[in-house]
């Protein structure tokens, strides 16, 4: 559902895992499921009346899998991940969910305990308080730009969904609305492209990827032998 975020998942699962040949590396389910699929933002700030959730279902019902991950953080909003859960644990044998904000939480908690955590978003995973309510009894506290970096800060996301790219003002904007917040020990990357363009990105403190967290995370559910230190 961000192509973009899919494709860095998968690219991060390959690094992530231990393998000496082709034939030694996971086996990959990856469906970039785009057309025709609802924007999640949308629903969910009522500008849409399809539930993503139903339109990914019905994608995924004649492929097989043991473990799934979806790679977009809005998608795990409860308005819609309550609906995909559900259908999916209704299947026999019903696969294991990776849930990647609880991913992200229990990663966050072990390297930055006791500490505030900056967190860059799109308007539909801050407005329904994912993250928000992920941490809501952890130790770590969760800070999050004012609001028109938050904007700032979903534009750019948008634009990098429409060229792959990240331009020099978004790049900008990105970077300002980090810095600005307050004595924040980490920025998290909570959406799935923005890990993408992770690479240009100048932070000046530590970075948690939520893209490379979901793929620890699905590596460490199939075969923890292979997940890298």
């Amino acid at each position: 559902m961000g192509p973009l975020g899919g494709i860095d998942v998968n690219k991060k699962i390959y690094f992530n895992t231990i393998a000496d040949v082709d034939k030694n590396h996971l086996n990959i389910v990856h469906l970039s499921l785009s057309k025709g699929i609802p924007d999640r933002t949308a629903f969910l700030l009522g500008k849409g009346k399809e539930n993503t959730a139903i339109s990914v279902v019905e994608k995924i019902r004649d492929y097989p899998f043991d473990v799934v991950g979806v790679a977009c953080n809005t998608f795990h909003s409860p308005k819609i991940f309550d609906v995909f859960e559900a259908e999916l644990k209704a299947r026999k044998p019903a696969p294991q969910i990776v849930h990647l904000p609880n991913e992200v939480r229990k990663e966050t908690e072990r390297k930055f305990a006791n500490t505030t955590v900056g967190v860059l978003c799109t308007m539909g995973t801050y407005e329904t308080k994912i993250y928000q309510n992920t941490f809501r009894e952890s130790s770590v506290k969760l800070q999050f730009p004012d609001e028109n970096d938050r904007k700032a800060v979903h534009k750019a996301i948008y634009n990098i969904k429409q060229t792959g790219d990240l331009n020099s003002t978004d790049k900008q904007a990105i970077e300002q609305a980090a810095a600005r917040m307050s004595d924040v020990s980490a920025v998290m990357l909570a959406c799935t492209e923005l890990p993408w363009v992770g690479e240009e990105l100048e932070f000046t403190i530590p970075v948690i990827d939520a893209n490379r967290t979901l793929a620890r995370a699905l590596i460490r559910a199939v075969a923890l032998e292979q997940l890298k230190p």
